[in-house]
């Protein structure tokens, strides 16, 4: 019987689905549809003779579950089959498709690395413990120095995934078996099962699309279910399922190429070098997406926006042309996240040609559009054995083929190298947006005339369309009568509720739909953050408030639900003086952070030494990438909406950010970041994240000042890593910042309350501070700060004798100096009072 490499896909996706069932209602008798009892059929025996691996009856029992509900697959996708490849993973030899089976089964234990035993969960854990176990933080296995304190050990709320819950992907402590959970496997199990049957009915989907969703469906619902709680339940079932799924996907194409679908001791053996993968690297992100001609450039929050979606939009068009290069489907592309992707591929003879004509295609059409800045390369592993998917071998294989990835990097654009680039000038111009390219297109603005390249033009309409966009479109041919952007030869399109109704008309032309807004609308498609949150004027009452006087040009109207200029994000920094109107500087901050030694994580986190197992497998992999960047994507952007509404996000996503906001907030902004990302990986000591802050006006090249954080934040990874340089060149740990932002606040209330301490004494604070650590290193003839220090203390602090006495020992105390003026720890709060005595100057500046 000839069988398709969808319905194996699809089988195996949903081969281990029994287990959400099993452990919901824990008997087939509990099921309100009709069952059968497969167990003699399906289930093979245990040491002692007893059938194991009883969630495969329930897997069976999904599919009673849709045949009572008179529900089909699309396309020519065939539910019997689907069913006998899912059902029959434990004992393929038993199936009437055995050799699907196999398939199945054998993407099943690579996908777990080759670890899965032979018992069942049921024989692993006491009585119904099984059912009770929740999912294990993926961040408690990372551990990259073992002479470094332990991870705790944390556990997961079994719950869809929203990423604006606050508590919904933060991992709590962990207290063992959960009582509680099979009600929560109940709940999650009805939800996942109303959306599978409104997808099944949804009019003439595609396959490919089908595919798709059901993974957007499998990672909404089944993220925090544990893929196994035999031995450490620490790989999510979603991540398991999708591996899987590109296992089995391989498998099949290899097969299918050598005549051997239907010879299961061929696609059992785990000796031939079956697979390869194809990893892509985006190189001259920021570099592209801050070339600006000037600051003042008409339109620039909409260049920057845009910019910062159609770069992530390049990768993954490369990574969607790939996989329709080598007719995979969507679960093969491994990881994707800040402009990387990792491709699972079959091993054929092809490969290396079909990847030659890929990268002259790209190179060729970013030479086009980006002149030299941006590149894609693209590198393929060595082809490798089934059994090299086990821990061990398998960290050789990424090690690899990261460093093919980085020669790669050497030669961008390699394919189409060429000299001179030549350009015609139609307007006799530059581009008045990137100073680059030759200007194309005159527009006339509200105010004046713009000469824009058709790149900038194109962006500038992006950028105008994406904060109304609910989901993202990927066709060829589509032919719509809606605005597209051309990116690698395939169609991007960004719709509303209004053009939902249409995608029926166009499915055999689409390629991928995101979910970019989570709407109900579009609940059947992949949900994909956008980690693009900007401010906008919320009301009327917005639009009106005084801090904002002057900053609109003359004829320009700003109405609710307009997105704030940088002008406007800076005057939100001002602060309601005493004496009436406002006080402080209308400074923006820029904010950049990534994560500490990131390839080291992957590459070496999961890593035991010999006495313990080793936890590097693809499925851990895959989902440590996913959970990463969800962080960035989601989960932060929901942080930044609640508490910092005037914050601009350039960019969030993979491992790193670059955040604009008003500066004052975006000080604490930063301090939150480094909470919430600990709280978010479980508090792993050996998961860090370092970060730089430099201040700038909104007439200030925001390049320049992406360089200044940019320096910043490798000051502080050169200093030790888990640090922050914000204002100075002085890096600062996340616990000492905090310190210093208090005693920010504490020198502001002391310039406001009665008998305040004048501007010119703070100044003298911050010079002395400079002078004893300069002392510190050796300056000698600065040493007489202690005298200077008590002579300001004496002359400045008011009060009555003891009322002053008390506030200069308040002094010393906050400066970290004990009554005899003497340094009081090993690294005294002196050293770093330039911080605080800025930011509260700042503060009470005449504005």
């Amino acid at each position: 019987m000839n069988i398709s490499m969808y319905e194996v896909v699809i089988g195996t996706l949903l081969h281990d689905i029994g287990k959400v069932i099993q452990r919901a209602y824990g008997t087939l008798d509990n099921l309100d549809w009709p069952t059968f009892d497969m167990e003699s059929t399906l289930c093979p025996k245990g040491r002692y003779q007893n059938y194991t691996h009883r969630h495969v009856i329930f897997s069976n029992s999904f599919f009673d579950f849709l045949k009572d509900r008179s529900v089909v697959f699309p396309g020519d996708l065939r539910m019997d089959i689907i069913s006998e490849i899912a059902s029959f993973h434990h004992k393929p030899e038993s199936s009437p498709n055995s050799s699907a089976a196999w398939i199945c089964a054998m993407a099943d234990r690579y996908s777990a690395g080759m670890d899965r035993k032979s018992e069942d969960e049921g024989e692993s854990v006491k009585k119904e413990g099984f059912r009770q176990l929740p999912l294990k933080c993926i961040f408690d296995e990372i551990i990259l120095d073992e002479k470094r304190p332990m991870p705790s050990q944390n556990a997961y709320r079994l719950t869809t995934m929203d990423t604006d819950d606050e508590k919904a992907l933060v991992p709590y402590p962990w207290k063992g078996l959960n009582p509680n959970l099979p009600n929560d496997y109940i709940a999650v199990w009805k939800a996942f099962g109303e959306n599978y049957l409104s997808l099944c009915k949804t009019p003439q989907i595609t396959v490919r699309l089908f595919e798709e969703a059901l993974l957007g469906l499998l990672e909404r619902y089944f993220w925090a279910v544990p893929s196994s709680t035999v031995d450490i339940p620490d790989i999510s079932l979603y991540d398991h399922l999708r591996t899987s799924g590109a296992v089995a996907a391989c498998l099949f194409r290899y097969h299918e190429r050598r005549a051997e679908l239907q010879d299961p001791n061929a696609i059992k053996n785990n000796d031939e070098p079956k697979f390869q993968f194809l990893t892509g690297d985006l190189s001259g992100i920021q570099s592209t997406l801050f070339t600006l001609e000037r600051q003042g450039v008409k339109g620039v929050n909409k260049i920057l926006r845009a910019r910062s979606f159609v770069l992530g939009a390049v990768a993954e068009a490369a990574a969607l042309r790939i996989l329709e290069a080598f007719n995979l489907p969507r679960c093969c592309l491994i990881q994707q996240a800040g402009g990387r992707f990792l491709i699972l591929l079959p091993e054929i003879q092809s490969n290396e040609a079909i990847l030659s004509d890929l990268q002259n295609s790209f190179d060729l059409w970013l030479l086009e559009h980006y002149t030299g800045t941006l590149s894609i390369n693209l590198s393929l592993s060595s082809s490798f054995p089934g059994k090299d998917f086990q821990a061990g071998s398998f960290q050789k294989i990424f090690l690899e083929l990261g460093q093919r990835i980085d020669d790669a990097k050497q030669r961008p654009l390699a394919s189409c190298s060429q000299g001179v680039i030549p350009r015609k000038f139609p307007l006799n111009r530059s581009c008045d947006a990137c100073g680059i390219r030759p200007a194309e297109i005159k527009k006339h603005e509200d105010i004046g005339e713009t000469c824009r390249c058709a790149i900038c033009q194109a962006e500038v309409e992006l950028g105008g369309l994406l904060p109304r966009a609910e989901a993202i479109v990927w066709g060829k041919d589509f032919q719509a009568k809606l605005p597209s952007f051309n990116v690698l030869g395939i169609d991007l399109y960004l719709l509303r509720d209004g053009n939902v109704d249409m995608l029926s008309k166009y499915y055999d032309k689409i390629l991928s739909i995101h979910n970019i807004q989570l709407k109900n609308t579009f609940s059947h498609w992949v949900p994909r953050p956008l980690a693009g949150y900007i401010p906008r004027f919320l009301d009327d009452a917005d639009i009106r408030d005084s801090r904002y006087s002057g900053i609109d040009e003359p004829g320009s109207t700003s109405v609710p639900g307009m997105v704030k200029s940088f002008a406007h994000i800076g005057a939100d920094a001002l602060e309601i003086a005493q004496e009436g109107g406002f006080r402080g500087k209308p400074f923006l901050a820029l904010l950049k952070a990534d994560v500490d030694y990131l390839g080291f994580v992957f590459s070496h986190g999961l890593r035991r030494i010999e006495s313990k197992r080793d936890r590097f497998t693809l499925s851990r992999l895959a989902q440590l990438s996913r959970m990463i960047d969800l962080y960035f994507t989601g989960y932060l952007q929901g942080v930044i909406r609640r508490e910092f509404p005037s914050t601009y996000t350039v960019y969030a996503g993979g491992d790193d950010l670059l955040l604009i906001g008003p500066w004052r907030q975006s000080l604490r902004l930063a301090e939150r970041i480094a909470d919430t990302f600990a709280d978010y990986t479980g508090c792993n000591p050996h998961i860090t994240l370092s970060a730089g802050l430099s201040l700038f006006h909104s007439n200030y090249p925001v390049n320049r000042a992406v360089g200044e954080a940019e320096r910043f934040l490798e000051l502080a990874k050169d200093s030790g890593r888990n640090r922050i340089c914000a204002l100075m060149e002085r890096p600062l740990t996340w616990k000492r910042y905090r310190e210093r932002l208090d005693d920010a606040q504490w020198v502001h209330e002391q310039m406001n309350k009665k008998d305040p301490v004048s501007t010119g004494f703070v100044y003298k604070i911050m010079e002395l501070a400079e002078d004893a650590q300069a002392v510190a290193r050796g300056r000698v003839d600065r040493a007489g700060w202690r005298a200077r220090l008590a002579y300001h203390l004496a002359r400045n602090i008011r009060g009555k004798t003891e009322n002053k006495k008390q506030r200069i020992t308040e002094w010393l105390e906050h400066l970290g100096l004990d009554d005899m003026l003497k340094l009081t720890e090993l690294h005294p709060h002196l050293y770093d009072w330039r911080l605080p005595a800025i930011v509260a100057l700042y503060r009470n500046r005449k504005y």
